[in-house]
């Protein structure tokens, strides 16, 4: 079969898949799905193929490689030649000084200080609320669910439904669907650095990890729709924001110290899921030699990305990085992918560029249950029954956003 028909059947199985688990099938809307995968279509030849769309793209991977670099400064001067800085001996061939820890993560705490700051100045509403209006109004979602849609597209998962936390309690069951899948299917802009310096090869992964976010906004609002279909809009359909900061400084310290919890949590969940990885594949390896969790995943997970026009080949290796990231997390996805350029050919790699940008998987669940609860606890019971649902929306989400932005991209 040719590629591109193995993606388009894709994007039928992914939807297929997603109404066959609808709650109410009779009243899904279809031209609503249909426009949101549409906008996905449009939003992927724009940032692929248009020249002032992908000059822009360029602009912001300099400022991206500005932060990175501006953070590096910071983390030389205070944690020495592990976070950055020239190391005071010889370094022997073949040896490296860089760590993770370090000299990548800590622009998650520079990007949330400087989001807090910008949300604070206005900046940040200035930019997400007309694009928030005409989701609304093309789409029919109801405000606090456009806003917190596109607000999702340069937030984490919980900073943006914490910008209508006074919404959270009265949102209709299928509209906090809504919210809980566009969350998981999306990365923050933390995130999304932190991803293009993993994929330093790749001179375009930032730009291709920016616009799979951005897909994925709206492939999360069509996916969320299919599997629990709603009226359209009659809720709260404007959205008052304001900035709970009391000052530019208040913003600044409390943004940097929620980007440091954020750091703390990153930190600590790749301590233990990499651990438990290796402790599950020396218990593999009794098993069979040579077996690990990569393969196991794999298997499950090669008819999906086949779907996304991956080459049969290929659909092992590509399956056990997009296993790895449902089961554990994105950054250890993308770093397995960053170690297979050499071994995968340049369409699967894009294709895994998109298919990985999300949140979706078991940590990140957790993070999201906690988070929500926290904000509307009038709503744990109906947070915790359907957020296993909202986790495959987002990863059919993903799923929709690789096969399509494959077709885009004309690599076939």
């Amino acid at each position: 079969m040719y590629p591109v028909l193995q993606a388009v059947l894709g994007i039928l199985v992914f939807a297929g898949l997603a109404f066959a688990c609808s709650r109410s099938r009779q009243f899904v809307r279809w031209r609503f799905v249909g426009l949101a995968v549409a906008t996905q279509f449009a939003v992927a030849a724009l940032f692929l193929h248009v020249g002032v769309a992908k000059a822009l793209l360029s602009g912001l991977t300099h400022v991206a490689k500005l932060l990175e670099d501006s953070t590096r400064q910071a983390t030389s001067f205070v944690f020495g030649y592990v976070g950055g800085a020239e190391a005071p001996f010889e370094i022997g061939v073949g040896a490296s000084t860089f760590v993770f820890a370090f000299q990548v993560l800590p622009i998650i705490i520079v990007v949330g200080a400087l989001s807090a700051l910008l949300w604070h100045w206005r900046i940040l509403n200035a930019v997400i609320a007309p694009v928030a209006w005409i989701v609304r109004r093309t789409l029919g979602v109801s405000g606090p669910v456009g806003f917190v849609a596109v607000a999702n597209a340069f937030l984490s998962m919980l900073e943006g439904p914490m910008l209508i936390k006074p919404y959270l309690a009265r949102l209709k069951e299928h509209e906090l669907f809504a919210v809980m899948t566009v969350g998981l299917s999306t990365v923050a802009g933390g995130t999304l650095i932190v991803i293009s310096s993993i994929l330093a090869v790749d001179e375009q992964a930032f730009g291709h990890v920016v616009t799979a976010t951005l897909m994925n906004v709206f492939g999360a609002i069509a996916i969320s729709h299919l599997m629990f279909p709603g009226d359209s809009a009659d809720s709260a359909d404007r959205v008052v924001v304001t900035t709970p900061h009391r000052s530019s400084m208040d913003a600044l310290v409390a943004g940097t110290a929620d980007g440091g919890r954020v750091f703390l949590n990153v930190v600590a969940l790749l301590i233990v899921f990499m651990s438990l990885m290796a402790l599950i594949n020396s218990g593999l390896g009794l098993l069979h030699s040579g077996l690990s969790l990569e393969q196991v995943l794999a298997w499950p997970a090669a008819p999906f990305v086949w779907l996304m026009g991956m080459p049969l080949e290929e659909v092992l290796q590509a399956g056990g990085i997009l296993g790895t990231k449902v089961a554990i997390n994105e950054i250890v996805a993308y770093s397995l992918l960053a170690e297979s350029y050499s071994s995968l050919s340049p369409p699967t790699a894009f294709t895994l560029t998109f298919a990985l940008c999300g949140f979706g998987n078991v940590g990140s669940l957790g993070i999201l249950i906690g988070g929500l609860t926290a904000m509307a606890p009038e709503r744990r019971a109906d947070i915790l029954r359907w957020s296993p649902l909202a986790l495959c929306a987002a990863l059919l989400a993903n799923g929709l956003t690789a096969s399509i932005a494959f077709i885009v991209s004309g690599h076939y």
